[in-house]
């Protein structure tokens, strides 16, 4: 799960891009391009994931505790939650969006060039060209914008 959401390649494997483990789509929203689902819902859900996968080891206890009472048992969550290799990859996992978001935001910001197509009128655009009685060249000249 860490290697997916973060995005890491495995030891000596350069050819290979790792699976995404989110499908993400960028959408344009009232003028705006934006991510959905938003990088903060993901990273909610990937907080989500890693407390349960925790909180399911309070459920399972140490072998060697078949004549104890349930509610003196020791569970395997005291050992992972002390255990500093499980405590760094959950906080790798909690914060593994946060080093992403330089990324996204350039990513997005790549869009910020094309903004004229949705943020102009299309037929305000049109009706200004034309009221300018445009020559030949000036029509070439706008088609050249597009390419």
């Amino acid at each position: 799960m860490k290697h997916r959401v973060c995005g890491k390649r495995e030891v000596g494997d350069k050819s290979s891009t790792p699976k995404p483990f989110f499908e993400i789509y960028l959408q344009l929203d009232l003028k705006k391009v934006k991510l959905n689902p938003s990088q903060e819902e993901i990273q909610a859900s990937i907080n989500k994931a890693a407390t349960a996968v925790l909180r399911c080891s309070k459920e399972l206890f140490n072998w060697e505790q078949s004549d104890t009472e349930n509610d003196k048992k020791a569970s395997f969550y005291e050992m992972i939650a002390q255990d500093k290799e499980i405590v760094k990859v959950i906080l790798l996992l909690t914060g593994s969006i946060q080093g992403t978001k330089n990324k996204v935001n350039e990513l997005l910001a790549g869009f910020k060039k094309f903004e004229w197509l949705w943020m102009k009128n299309v037929q305000d655009s049109i009706n200004d060209f034309t009221k300018k009685n445009p020559t030949l060249q000036d029509y070439e000249d706008q088609l050249k914008k597009f390419s």
